[in-house]
């Protein structure tokens, strides 16, 4: 009884959004301005950028163990205009999580596989430096700490929201091209640099993502086509390991379309249909070397609030970024893979707008796994071996609250 209960009130979220879709709470809280303000030239200022949160994750299926998510990270840094079209930002990022005295030594945003031996006490800390410099009105280019994270603009599939929350800032290089037909973001994140003889691989991850822009955003009917790839690689020629060099790709491509009804209420419904790809080329980070899936996303705002459900399956997926939920490999289980899993994903976001730079946000999210045989395989045929129940608990629940704070205090005009 429960289970159709659970099943009944997910397929009404999921009519309700499609009836009435979306800037979802990391698009609202997460992101971050990547213009320029050419008025500003000759300012000095000091800027806090903050985030406190709270996340419960409520898992019990045999993709993921649960966890929680208590503490905040903070940024303090100075901003300097220098040119009409150059900003350079310089300070300190920390990630502090309750409850702990140490972190390790490392940088958050790798694979799960990918362990820190030496540890830090108390804090995590690391320089934060960026360089924007705006080449011309379409063209702008970023080095040092990049806009990463929500910025990117990635479907779930290929990105996990909740590493706006739990990674470190992405660094490189970052090409943003903006036109009235095209958002276009490049970026590499060298995630980890290695010296002669060092004892762990170089890792750097390239990304793409791209809007093609067949209406303005801002006309009743918005219609883009986005495409995306994100591809890591690992290894390198002067270090001191064993391991193999590994490169692997995610890639999606697809079709989006938002009605801008700017209602007292409802201010806009979206839908978007993505095919995504995974293809190992290089290395074995997994028995599975290639797989897809199909993504279909329905949302929409209303004041405050956005709603949203997607749909989502796979076969033989693995994504570098992307939650557990929409792969085929099981992260709690060792060596379980599933066969053609679906998903069908629920979002509530509360975003409340405090003051310019100031923003409060509650979410709410449910996974609800529909289908997929759970197997491993046998180290002498490899032939599948079957499970009689593939995720135990079909149902999974997450929910979060987020504080963001972003004054900026002018210290001098020169």
């Amino acid at each position: 009884m429960i289970r159709y209960i659970t099943t009944c009130c997910m397929g009404a979220t999921f009519w309700l959004c499609a009836q009435t879709l979306c800037a979802q709470l990391n698009e609202r809280l997460y992101t971050t301005d990547s213009h320029i303000d050419t008025l500003r030239r000759g300012q000095l200022a000091i800027e806090i950028d903050e985030i406190s949160f709270f996340k419960d994750n409520e898992f019990n299926s045999t993709v993921q163990k649960g966890y929680t998510l208590p503490g905040f990270w903070l940024q303090l840094k100075g901003t300097h205009y220098s040119l009409s079209n150059l900003k350079f930002e310089a300070g300190i990022h920390s990630i502090w999580f309750w409850g702990t005295t140490r972190y390790p030594a490392f940088a958050y945003k790798d694979m799960s596989v990918w362990k820190g031996q030496d540890y830090a006490h108390n804090v995590h800390v690391l320089p934060y430096l960026r360089l924007h410099l705006a080449l011309s009105p379409s063209l702008n280019i970023v080095l040092g700490d990049i806009y990463g994270g929500a910025n990117h603009r990635l479907i779930e599939p290929l990105y996990n929201p909740e590493l706006n929350l739990t990674s470190d800032p992405e660094s490189g290089l970052q090409l943003l091209y903006r036109t009235s037909w095209a958002d276009i973001d490049i970026w590499v994140d060298w995630m980890s640099y290695i010296y002669e003889l060092d004892t762990h691989q170089e890792a750097f991850t390239a990304g793409l993502s791209t809007r093609f822009l067949l209406t303005p955003p801002k006309a009743p009917l918005h219609i883009y086509i986005p495409v995306q790839q994100l591809t890591q690689h690992r290894g390198g020629e002067i270090d001191a390991t064993q391991t193999e060099v590994q490169t692997i790709v995610n890639t999606s491509a697809g079709i989006g379309l938002t009605w801008n009804a700017d209602r007292h209420v409802l201010k806009n419904i979206s839908i978007e249909a993505d095919v995504a790809g995974y293809k190992c080329l290089k290395g074995h980070i997994s028995d599975l070397v290639r797989g897809g899936g199909r993504y279909a996303k329905l949302s929409t705002q209303l004041q405050d609030f956005s709603l949203q459900a997607s749909y989502w399956v796979s076969r033989n997926y693995v994504s570098m970024f992307g939650s557990p939920f929409y792969g085929a490999v099981s992260t709690k289980e060792a060596g379980m893979f599933y066969e053609r899993p679906s998903l069908l994903h629920c979002t509530i976001d509360y975003v409340r707008p405090l003051s310019k730079g100031f923003a409060f946000g509650v979410q709410a999210e449910s996974y609800y796994n529909l289908s997929g045989r759970m197997y491993s395989l046998d180290d002498a045929t490899g032939a599948r071996l079957y499970q009689t129940a593939a995720f135990g608990n079909n149902t999974n629940f997450t929910i979060g609250v987020c504080l963001r704070i972003n004054p900026k205090f002018l210290i001098k005009q020169y």
